[in-house]
């Protein structure tokens, strides 16, 4: 790697993170923004990454025009879909290097600081990585939020907008769930623009609403919730990782639903060493092996 600025970008399918950092890794400028999912929008992904960049370049007192001596390294939710990051890295301005990686295995390596381990990042989406010792990894669900992504805030939103739908139609009685659902969306006019809108992020943001009311003991959104704990226990499960490692847990769920994925699965479950950013750096800088996933595991 040659270069004297690293920018180390996590793009979310809800919002963005962004870190300027030099060689050594010390930060001289971060900001956040909305989502970067190349596969979901890519003109958003787009605008939102030149957005962190201005708004870093400022800060460190660089000309966002002057790219060329920067390093470029990103994790971004669905760069592994192929037409996806070339379409991206197409539409980007071009950087000294750049580096490009699943956001979910950058996290991994952010996690455990590129040392072997299993991941669960549980955010909108949800997706296991496990990282072995010879720098293979591998990746499971991450299909997306119509045929994956069980037990995270789309699945869990999905469900919550479900179950109000059939309320709202006189097929169940109101509850607490409902209730907290549709107070938050609005009347009826805005219950129809919100069907008639959903993306990823959007329902994702009735996860934390759903959650509220398990936790003050609303039945169905209790069993809601713990469906989706059983979504991610399976997930962890297949990913056979060691008695020896490390499993994590990350995202902007995971403070919610690791203590209950750990008690279901009977093993410790921690918090990240670090984050996807780092994880990005240490991908530049060399310090951990780039993504190479395998398809089938046969290790």
């Amino acid at each position: 790697m040659v270069g004297s600025l690293i920018y180390c970008v996590d793009g979310g399918a809800t919002k963005s993170r962004a870190r300027l950092v030099d060689a050594v890794g010390k930060a001289h400028a971060a900001a956040e923004g909305g989502p970067c999912n190349p596969a979901i929008d890519l003109d958003r992904a787009v605008t939102n990454f030149a957005a962190l960049w201005r708004h870093c370049a400022g800060l460190a007192g660089v000309e966002p025009e002057q790219t060329g001596d920067v390093v470029l390294s990103i994790g971004a939710a669905g760069l592994y879909v192929p037409s996806a990051r070339a379409r991206f890295l197409a539409a980007i301005p071009r950087f000294l290097e750049t580096i490009a990686a699943s956001d979910g295995y950058a996290a991994l390596i952010g996690a455990g600081g590129g040392k072997p381990c299993g991941l669960i990042t549980i955010g909108t989406g949800v997706a296991g990585h496990r990282l072995w010792s010879n720098g293979l990894s591998v990746q499971r669900d991450g299909w997306g939020w119509i045929g994956g992504d069980r037990g995270g805030g789309a699945w869990l939103g999905i469900k919550a907008l479900r179950h109000t739908l059939r309320v709202v139609d006189g097929i169940h009685a109101k509850d607490g769930l409902s209730e907290r659902v549709l107070a938050s969306i609005g009347n009826r006019a805005r219950l129809v623009e919100t069907v008639n809108d959903l993306s990823p992020d959007r329902v994702a943001a009735l996860a934390p609403i759903l959650l509220a009311a398990a936790e003050a003991g609303v039945p169905r959104a209790a069993a809601i919730r713990d469906r989706a704990v059983e979504h991610l226990a399976a997930l962890a499960l297949v990913l056979d990782i060691d008695k020896g490692e490390t499993l994590y847990a990350a995202g902007g769920l995971a403070a919610s639903l690791a203590p209950r994925l750990a008690e279901r699965l009977s093993r410790g479950v921690a918090l990240p060493e670090s984050d996807a950013m780092h994880g990005c750096y240490l991908l530049a800088a060399g310090q951990a092996p780039a993504e190479h996933i395998i398809d089938e595991v046969t290790l």
